[in-house]
């Protein structure tokens, strides 16, 4: 500090002082926006009135549902037209593939410490591990990579496809860690090229060069049953639709209806809060949203919520207490708006991310 005020500091430390003060810029500003737009956050009362309402107020129920996991997969029929047309419609969000190096290699594993003693030896077996990929991988490179694997009695090679971008860890198997020295080397080299021993989170591995891929879409083959299942979750959702339709009329035989199909099932005199979980039909949004707008003895259009599909019936619900609601209106208003000035500048982010157009240049620097 007396240096600071009598000017006296160490020339030496210039760039020190210059790095902290580049980082305090940075920080400052991000800190200034962070906080004026958590500022901007604010609750009116028609918010802590419906907070009130999901979380004091009792409604009681009667529901028919279909649970969607009890529809079994015999009674959705998916055509291949259906499959291929949902291929078509997202192979290009979905089933993009980038160009590609396809490598082979091998790892050579690093042996953990298991005793004090070894753990005095790490970097000394480090080392001899290194010296062996660095054998090995010359050897490869003066006369090929399977002579090397059969020279050093090596198990069979693995073989991957790698792409330049950063999903799925660029096609890097993810117990080897985040591995761009090996993207680079399989880019920036000629087929058939053998790379230095790389350092990875499970060992040391050299790779191999074996060709190229053009980038393209996965073959329909490969992602048919895949699109198979997700058709045949959305259709078992229509299916229970088309199965409630008739009880919307006929409220009155929701029981006898459930009796006799063995999918329907019915509760009766269900008691929770109108933002609680319901047996049989758990909680969502859309669940709550409707209990909150109904009325007694009203019945509701056909509901999804996670696991099932139902129509509901309010029977009893309680009546906001304005003195009970005057009571808990400043506790509700604070814990809301710690929670609105908490996500506001988050809020602000992620829908300025949606506007902008992002171009991804990782890969041409790493």
């Amino acid at each position: 500090q007396e240096a600071v005020k009598n000017g006296t500091m160490p020339v030496d430390l210039n760039p020190i002082l210059v790095n902290w003060e580049q980082y305090l810029r940075t920080w400052l500003a991000d800190r200034k926006l962070l906080t004026i737009y958590n500022q901007l956050g604010s609750i009116n009362d028609e918010d802590i009135m419906r907070k009130y309402m999901k979380d004091s107020l009792n409604c009681t129920l009667d529901y028919i549902y279909l649970s969607i996991s009890s529809i079994s997969d015999s009674l959705i029929q998916i055509s291949d037209n259906e499959i291929i047309g949902r291929y078509n419609n997202d192979k290009e969000d979905l089933y993009s593939l980038n160009e590609r190096r396809t490598l082979e290699y091998i790892l050579f594993n690093i042996p953990k410490p298991v005793s004090i003693e070894d753990s005095l030896e790490v970097v000394a077996v480090e080392d001899s591990v290194m010296q062996l990929a660095l054998d090995f991988a010359a050897e490869a490179d003066y006369r090929s990579f399977v002579a090397a694997v059969e020279e050093y009695e090596l198990a069979d090679p693995d073989t991957i496809d790698v792409h330049e971008t950063f999903e799925s860890n660029s096609g890097i198997p993810f117990q080897m860690g985040v591995l761009r020295p090996a993207i680079r080397f399989a880019f920036d080299n000629s087929i058939g090229s053998i790379s230095d021993p790389i350092n990875t989170q499970n060992g040391i591995a050299v790779f191999h060069s074996l060709g190229k891929k053009e980038g393209g879409y996965k073959p329909l083959e490969d992602v048919r049953e895949s699109i198979r299942r997700t058709l045949t979750r959305e259709n078992k959702k229509d299916y229970a639709k088309n199965l409630l339709n008739p009880a919307i009329n006929n409220v009155d035989n929701w029981e006898i209806l459930a009796i006799n199909d063995p999918l329907l099932e019915f509760r009766s005199q269900e008691t929770q809060k109108i933002g609680g979980s319901f047996p049989g039909i758990g909680k969502n949004n859309t669940l709550t949203g409707t209990l909150l707008a109904m009325d007694l003895d009203e019945v509701s259009d056909i509901i999804e919520t996670f696991n099932a599909i139902t129509i509901l019936k309010v029977i009893e619900k309680d009546q906001v207490d304005e003195l009970q609601y005057e009571n808990a209106y400043t506790a509700i208003r604070t814990n809301l708006l710690n929670a609105e000035t908490g996500r506001s500048y988050t809020s602000w982010l992620t829908n300025a991310r949606k506007s902008i157009k992002k171009e991804d240049y990782r890969s041409d620097v790493y």
